[in-house]
Formats: structure tokens, C-alpha cells, sequence
């Protein structure tokens, strides 16, 4: 197969890399060494693949997509033939070894075979194999690279174990607000496989019924949160039995995953990307408020905009959005508490009917003036028209930033 480029330009830059770290040639044994150590999969391959001179990639599916070095070694196709491949290893199926690999070796742990490291042939502009080291250094370096693989994969399972060191313990750190230590909380990510120092995007997936109203999760999402998080290169879990949430980084995993969530049926809602990591809890409650309040990409134009940028202003100030609540809505709640009335119930389904008195009228069934009344009431007590585009922006702001603080006290009840 062709690769994606050239093989003798990324090799300058995995052995440039690997220079900076040690002042002595690797070899197989500290290679292992250095797993132990805490060295990641992508450390090993780039080792291995400057001590071959040629592109190497470690498939581990439990640990998610393949790590090849140098990056951009291996065309898409390429690496599909890759995964089909391990994953018959894994199954001990009769497959064929895939014209791409060289030479490869299982990755066991114990009796089990969990993936491979493979070796990958390198073709010259004239289709002639290039020359590369001897068949015997090759398979010891690749034996090495799939016993420091096998190293992290049980380093990775035992501290998903320990306490607080699993996705789930992560996300509902971040979902009370940010990491007392940053630099650690990062750490305890990378133990997981997952780089979160770039920042990322929070999804916040539930099943929801047709009324709108929210579902626990069945056995078959539960299934499928463990699937992905195999697979994902992200943090994913479970939460409080009626949502899943995940934190992915900022590329496009978080939208696949979105759309993964989307087919199963669940009503899956992306925050905006957080690019600094101290903001990650930021996004992890954009997520949770939006799935809360049921906003979805299926909202009418500027719906989610909006909620988004109050959302935001909670997060800067939350007296402001209090503020704004207290100046529109909270009178026609007391209005509507001591005179038994449904004035802010009229004035959402006005403002969700654009409008439209006889809309309201019918969709409430009420007679058209009972709404008119109603309406004037609500400009008498807020003292702002609902008949005016001024008033009605302000008051559709003021139910909204009241949605917003119910949903969070309510989150913050169920945490």
C-alpha cells in the first residue's frame, strides 16, 4: 500500500525527538525499561521506528485507535488493514497478513492476546523493498515494543482501578467545578490514554422521551458507553443513570462521538471547544445546562445561541444572570403564587408562538382575550410589553436565564 508520505522526512523528526531524550542509544531492554518507567504507546513506537528505520504501529483496540510513528506514516486505508488484521489476531481467526506489514508480534497479557506491534514495509519509487535492518533485530525490537506495550496497557488498567483514577471519577471532578491541581488532573488523564492538555469539548448524551422528558439509560446505552469508551480517545462514562458524558479533545473524534450517540437515539449535545484545560469544567456544565434544558441542534435558529451566551454569562457572573431573572420573571412568579393565575406559563407559549395571540390561544385553549388579558397583566406586573420587541427580547431573556438556574440546581441536587 502507499503510504501517506514520505517515510525519510518523518523519521528525521521521531529521531529528533527521541535524541532529546536520552544521550545513549536505546535498545530492546531499556525500551521495556522505559515502559515501566511510564513511557507512552506513542514513546515506544517512535523508538522502535528510528531504531528500524521504518514506520511502526502498535494496535491495541481496547486502548483505542493505532499508534503509528512517525505520524501521517500510514494512508487511511492503510491503517483499517491494520486494525481488520489485529483484531483477527486477537480472535484467532485465519486472516492474511496484510501486504503493509512486514513483520509483526503479539501483544499478550497473560494468556491473552489483546493486539500487535507491527513492522511496516517501506516501498522505494522503483516498488522495491528498502533496506532496512535483519530479520533477527527487527523481531527483537519488535518483541520488546509488544512487551512495553503490554507494560502500559496493565499500567493503564490499574490505575483506571485505583481510586479516582477512573474516566468516571474524572469527569465528576470536573463536573463540581476545576481541578484543584491542574497538572495532575492531566496526568491522571494520559494514565487513561487520554491528552487533554490542548483543552477539549464536553458531550452530554440522555434518552429522552416523546413528551421531552428525560429516560434512565437502558442496559444497551450502558453497553454501548463501554464500547466507546474502549475505543475513544476520550474520557467517557456513565453518570447519574439517566446521561452519558464525555470530554473529548478538540478535533474531530468529539463530533464522530456525537453522531455515534445520535444513532444509538440518544438526544447528544456538544459544548462549545475549551482550548485552555483550567476551562474544561466550563464545558463539562455548557454540556450538562444544554442537555438539562433538552436544546439540541434541532432547536429553532438562535435558541441554542442564546442559551449558550447565558450560560456564559453564568460562568463569568452569576449574580448578573440572577439579576435578569429577578428584574423579568420573578415578579410574574409571585403574581402567578399569591393570585393562583398562569401568567408566565401564557408568556412562554406566546413567546414560543412568536408571537401569535390566537396561536397561544389555541395551543392553551383558551379564548383569544383571556390571552390579551393575561398579556397586558404581565406587562403590568414586569412592567415590560410583551407586545413590544423591546419588552418581549428582555422577557424572553429573563425565562430563559430562569430555565438556565433550575437546570443547574437540579444538576447540583442529583451530583
Amino acid at each position: 500500500m502507499q503510504r501517506a508520505r514520505t517515510f525519510g522526512d518523518s523519521l528525521k523528526s521521531a529521531q529528533g525527538r527521541e535524541a532529546d531524550a536520552s544521550a545513549s542509544r536505546p535498545t530492546p531492554l531499556t525500551l521495556v525499561a522505559g515502559a515501566v518507567a511510564g513511557d507512552s504507546l506513542d514513546s515506544v513506537a517512535a523508538i522502535v521506528a528510528a531504531s528500524l528505520s521504518c514506520p511502526v504501529a502498535i494496535a491495541i483496540p481496547a486502548l483505542g485507535e493505532p499508534v503509528v510513528e512517525p505520524p501521517g506514516a500510514l494512508a487511511a486505508g492503510a491503517a483499517e488493514a491494520l486494525v481488520a488484521y489485529a483484531a483477527g489476531v486477537i480472535a484467532a481467526d485465519e486472516v492474511a497478513v496484510p501486504d503493509l506489514v512486514a513483520d509483526a508480534v503479539a501483544v499478550h497479557i497473560a494468556e491473552q492476546i489483546v493486539g500487535i506491534v507491527a513492522a511496516v514495509t517501506i516501498v522505494e519509487p522503483d516498488g522495491s523493498p528498502a533496506p532496512t535492518v535483519t530479520a533477527g533485530e527487527r523481531r527483537a525490537w519488535l518483541d520488546a515494543a509488544a512487551a512495553a506495550a503490554s507494560v502500559t496497557a496493565l499500567i493503564r488498567e490499574a490505575h483506571a482501578a485505583e481510586p479516582g483514577g477512573s474516566a468516571a471519577d474524572l469527569l465528576a471532578e470536573l463536573s463540581t467545578g476545576p481541578p484543584v491541581d491542574l497538572q495532575t488532573f492531566l496526568a491522571r488523564g494520559r494514565r487513561l490514554g487520554v491528552e487533554l492538555s490542548a483543552g477539549g469539548i464536553a458531550i452530554s448524551a440522555r434518552r429522552v422521551a416523546g413528551d421531552g422528558s428525560a429516560l434512565a439509560l437502558t442496559r444497551a446505552d450502558r453497553a454501548l458507553t463501554g464500547e466507546l469508551s474502549g475505543i475513544a480517545d476520550g474520557l467517557i462514562a456513565a453518570r447519574g443513570g439517566d446521561r452519558v458524558l464525555a470530554i473529548m479533545p478538540v478535533d474531530d473524534a468529539s463530533r464522530a462521538l456525537t453522531k455515534r450517540l445520535r444513532e444509538a437515539g440518544l438526544s447528544a449535545v456538544a459544548s462549545a471547544a475549551r482550548r485552555d484545560p483550567a476551562r474544561l469544567h466550563e464545558a463539562v456544565l455548557e454540556a450538562e445546562l444544554l442537555g438539562e434544558l433538552r436544546v439540541s441542534e434541532l432547536a429553532p435558529a438562535g435558541v441554542q445561541e442564546t442559551y449558550r451566551l447565558l450560560i456564559g454569562v453564568l460562568l463569568r457572573e452569576r449574580s448578573e444572570l440572577e439579576q435578569l431573572r429577578d428584574q423579568t420573571v420573578w415578579p410574574l412568579s409571585d403574581y402567578d403564587t399569591v393570585h393562583d393565575t398562569e401568567l408566565v406559563a401564557t408568556l412562554q407559549a406566546f413567546l414560543s408562538h412568536d408571537g401569535s395571540t390566537t396561536e397561544t390561544a389555541e395551543a392553551m385553549q383558551l379564548h383569544r382575550h383571556t390571552v390579551g388579558y393575561r398579556l397586558s397583566r404581565v406587562h403590568e406586573v414586569s412592567g415590560l410589553s410583551p407586545y413590544e420587541s423591546d419588552g418581549r427580547e428582555r422577557l424572553s431573556l429573563g425565562i430563559k436565564a430562569s430555565h438556565i438556574l433550575e437546570a443547574e440546581r437540579r444538576l447540583r441536587e442529583r451530583s
